[in-house]
């Protein structure tokens, strides 16, 4: 098997599904077709000089150039003859089963490059939900146990999909909001230590949370309430979290969190 790779498919392939997505960028951020080209080459230029992942390069690029209707007769002949050159079957000739799927794979996409072509597609930017939450709001969410969690927005993560908030979960047990001093005082709730060994994840093994619109849900219609703000914490410009999310999603991730937390009465 490839470096890289974890299939026979085209797209079974780390540099495949690079090319690809980045080529696509270039046409969704404006570039025209020969742009978009030149652009790849270039930034590919040492993964076409190995033997290992040209062959990647030029059939990603080349496929996904037909599928666009906007295929280049320069990266075409390139695709067919590295198709044509076997090298790549080669380097699979250790797995004969995974070597013959590929081979079909090959085949299928010499056909697609050297026949009759789609009409040229046009290529529109994603849509992009920019949510309305700023840095310092806080918002709330009632759990069935009838206690709030409230999350802090430590920053706002602009990417190419979305503008998300970065959220933070506060240390804070109770059925009311607290005052504002309180609510200023509040630390960040620390996350609980666990083992990659496939255990069930312990409470609180993640507090913060990139969450993102799915579906249209935003934090309005999945439970959340902007309940108030907060001062900034050092460090919450730069603040990044590994764990993404979306906001119908992240309700079950807090009533996970709080099975066994017991409701909170206040007088």
């Amino acid at each position: 098997m490839t470096m890289g790779a974890w299939g026979p498919g085209l797209f079974s392939d780390d540099t495949a599904c690079d090319v690809r997505d980045e080529y696509r960028e270039m046409l969704e951020d404006g570039l025209d077709d020969d742009e978009a080209t030149q652009w790849m080459l270039d930034a590919y230029a040492d993964a076409l000089d190995d033997p290992d992942e040209a062959t990647s390069v030029w059939l990603a690029l080349a496929v996904t150039q037909s599928k666009l209707g906007r295929l280049d007769p320069r990266v075409r002949e390139r695709a067919v003859a590295a198709i044509d050159k076997g090298a790549d079957l080669a380097r699979w000739s250790e797995t004969p089963r995974l070597a013959a799927k590929r081979r079909d794979v090959l085949d299928k996409a010499r056909a697609q490059l050297t026949g009759p072509q789609p009409q040229r597609e046009k290529v529109r930017p994603p849509s992009r939900h920019v949510t309305d939450l700023q840095p310092g709001d806080v918002l709330s969410y009632r759990a069935v146990n009838g206690n709030l969690v409230l999350l802090r927005v430590a920053h706002i993560d602009d990417e190419r999909h979305s503008v998300a908030p970065v959220l933070v979960a506060l240390d804070f047990t109770g059925t009311r909001m607290p005052p504002q001093p309180e609510l200023d005082s509040l630390a960040d709730k620390s996350s609980t230590p666990f083992r990659l060994d496939g255990s069930r994840l312990p409470p609180w093994a993640s507090t913060s949370w990139r969450v993102a619109v799915f579906k249209r849900i935003d934090y309005d219609t999945a439970g959340f309430q902007r309940a108030g703000r907060t001062t900034a914490r050092p460090g919450d410009p730069d603040f990044r979290t590994s764990t993404y999310d979306s906001w119908q999603q992240l309700p079950h991730e807090l009533e996970r969190n709080l099975t066994d937390a017991p409701a909170t009465f206040e007088q």
